[in-house]
């Protein structure tokens, strides 16, 4: 078998062991689920299916007790992992400071540094941050102290979801109505395939996802996500991140502008309308297949 190989079998069963060391669904938490599918049928088909040509994004959730906080762990994981590079890891506390952030994550590398490559580590780095990060969290009882400011981190995310189909009328009315109360901005595209683009605040996001697949689903998943860090943004800013204005909408490409059960989409139109909206690099993403335009 191929080196890339080797690397994502050892990486998928990394996960297992990760996801039952935290078994809560929220604490760690797959951020491309089609990136993980290409490494699983890569692996199930012996490697005649190709692996995916991009890093798998994985978050740690992390809850420290004392004090009370969550301490977030990204990591980029490479298809050279863990046979010659180390997983890219960067570190987020909104109960500390910049610098003190900055810190944490400069003690991490040096930890990350003298790891012995050629092996799994993300258990170590997990551990690591959990042991330290209350280290360089400030607190302080005394009111009339000078506590350093946090700036205020604002994570602007966009959700890419796939679903096998999205018929139910009852479903349909959740997509547009949670989207609405977590003021998110986007589109649903009902019929066979199904859609959802989610864009708005990473926590609203998260949440929105959660409440979607609790739903019953034949087959749902992130296909991609993005997300943009910003410090003290404006509500101009914002705006700027979004490819959609709009609240989140329900569009329909159907041919013959049918809401029956059995209805397919006209991708072609869908393709113009991801165009339109500036990512029409999307099509390629959702469908594993270029876009053609109607025109």
């Amino acid at each position: 078998m191929s080196k890339i190989y080797e690397n994502i079998e050892s990486q998928l069963s990394e996960l297992d062991v990760l996801q039952s060391i935290y078994p809560n669904e929220d604490e760690v938490v797959i951020q491309d689920h089609l990136v993980f599918s290409m490494m699983k049928e890569h692996i199930e088909s012996g490697g005649a299916n190709p692996p995916p040509g991009k890093s798998l994004p994985l978050r740690l959730n992390l809850k420290i007790d004392d004090p009370k906080c969550f301490v977030y762990v990204d990591c980029l994981v490479p298809g050279e992992y863990p046979g010659s590079k180390l997983p890219e890891i960067s570190v987020r506390c909104d109960s500390m400071t910049r610098q003190n952030q900055r810190e944490l994550n400069d003690d991490l590398q040096k930890f990350m540094n003298e790891l012995i490559k050629g092996e799994t580590c993300l258990y170590q780095v997990f551990d690591w941050v959990g042991e330290n990060a209350k280290r360089y969290i400030q607190v302080t009882d005394d009111k009339d102290s000078t506590v350093d400011v946090k700036e205020e981190v604002f994570i602007f995310t966009r959700l890419w979801i796939y679903s096998h189909h999205i018929y139910n009328k009852n479903k349909r009315r959740d997509i547009l109505e949670w989207g609405k109360e977590l003021q998110l901005t986007g589109f649903s595209m009902p019929g066979k395939p199904g859609v959802v683009c989610a864009e708005g605040e990473d926590k609203q996001c998260e949440e929105y996802w959660r409440r979607l697949r609790n739903l019953n689903w034949k087959r749902i998943n992130i296909a991609h996500k993005e997300t943009v860090t910003l410090d003290n943004p404006s509500d101009d800013e914002i705006m700027g991140l979004r490819k959609f204005k709009s609240r989140l909408n329900e569009v329909n490409f159907d041919a013959h502008q049918n809401a029956g059960r059995n209805y397919h989409m006209d991708l072609g139109k869908f393709f113009d309308y991801l165009s339109e909206h500036g990512c029409k690099e999307m099509f390629h993403m959702l469908f594993g297949v270029e876009g053609r335009s109607t025109s």
